[in-house]
């Protein structure tokens, strides 16, 4: 699919119009125009790009100013932002692998996990499903590991693939004072919590020995990546990570986009958060009058059958876009319809969905 126009909600493809429920623009931002506004007075003062990694001339009041209010949003102690999402746990990897002995992952994490992982110089061990508690049960003596060894543990508040809530209680409880949790919130942030803050506000986190990573490029609607932590940790992804030192700053403009953005959901969270909670609860009851499975986040999935991709086809017909997606993990699991639904979408459009695949079934 090769969009020609993508307006939130209804995307432009092929030469027809189509009401869309792909993506990850869960609050609707990204054509907000208070984010264009901003980029675009950025743009005028600084260029296009930085020009520069921040050990250069690439850093500047926009970037600056994003990392101190990002962390004032994520009631974190500081922030660091780089140029992608992507090589946030990266950074995380190249900067803390001395501190660990073993880093553990879900084998079917994000692909940014597993490249992450890659780089590091220690034991890289797998655990299956992050949707059960259970997984962490005994998990030194489950995967063989000693008292003293410090465990760094990545895990994903929200499942990318089936949009189902982690039990990160359950698995935070198992791990030691020394061992690090790194929460991927690349799916949570601006999602999670009353307020959008994430993992840390909807399961009531203390920040001990807790990292975060994310990116802009979803429910903010921008680009780019961050890490949140203490500042003693950052100084040393800041000092160690070559994804920090090596690559050229996030462009001013698309800083300046992300603030606008923050501001936004920090202003304006009827419009944002409590729209999209609220479409998520609307969206689930409907789903439920035609035996549908729900769901408590906005990504929406259901198992790969031939019925339902003669359904995609038919919902293309009514002009209707549901992704269709294939999992980088194909070769242990099947991925059918996995769609997702804004703050931006209408209780009309989410009722000419549901309708639509009722007539279907």
């Amino acid at each position: 699919m090769r969009l020609s126009s993508n307006r939130s909600t209804h995307v432009e493809f092929e030469g027809k119009n189509y009401l869309y429920f792909g993506g990850t623009n869960f609050l609707g931002l990204a054509q907000r125009p208070e984010l264009i506004e901003a980029a675009l007075a950025a743009f005028e003062k600084f260029g296009l790009s930085s020009g520069a990694s921040r050990l250069t001339s690439g850093d500047n009041e926009e970037l600056a100013g994003l990392e101190r209010e990002l962390a004032q949003f994520a009631a974190s102690q500081s922030a660091l932002v780089l140029p992608a999402g992507f090589l946030s746990n990266q950074a995380v990897v190249e900067g803390l692998d001395h501190k660990v002995d073993v880093w553990i992952a879900f084998a079917k994490a994000h692909a940014s996990i597993h490249a992450a992982l890659k780089h590091s110089k220690k034991e890289v061990l797998f655990l299956e499903d992050p949707e059960c508690g259970a997984a962490a049960d005994g998990l030194r003596e489950h995967l063989g590991l000693t008292s003293r060894m410090r465990i760094g543990l990545f895990l994903e508040p929200i499942f990318p693939l089936k949009g189902r809530l982690a039990s990160v209680c359950e698995i935070r409880a198992r791990l030691a004072e020394k061992d690090i949790l790194i929460l991927d919130e690349a799916q949570s942030m601006g999602v999670l919590g009353e307020n959008g803050r994430g993992a840390i506000e909807h399961f009531k986190l203390p920040p001990l020995n807790l990292i975060r990573t994310g990116t802009f490029s979803k429910a903010f609607g921008a680009y780019g990546g961050f890490v949140l932590a203490d500042p003693d940790n950052l100084d040393l992804i800041r000092s160690r990570a070559a994804s920090v030192g090596g690559s050229t700053s996030l462009p001013p403009a698309i800083c300046a986009a992300a603030r606008a953005s923050i501001r936004l959901i920090e202003n304006e969270p009827e419009s944002n958060i409590q729209k999209l909670n609220a479409n998520i609860i609307y969206l689930n009851r409907l789903l439920s009058e035609i035996d549908l499975a729900s769901s408590k986040v906005p990504i929406f999935y259901q198992e790969a059958s031939p019925r339902l991709a003669e359904i995609r086809e038919k919902l293309l017909e009514e002009q209707i876009y549901l992704p269709s997606v294939s999992s980088y993990f194909s070769s242990s699991s099947q991925i059918g319809l996995r769609w997702t639904i804004q703050a931006a979408h209408s209780r009309e459009q989410l009722d000419l969905l549901v309708e639509s695949i009722k007539s279907f079934l």
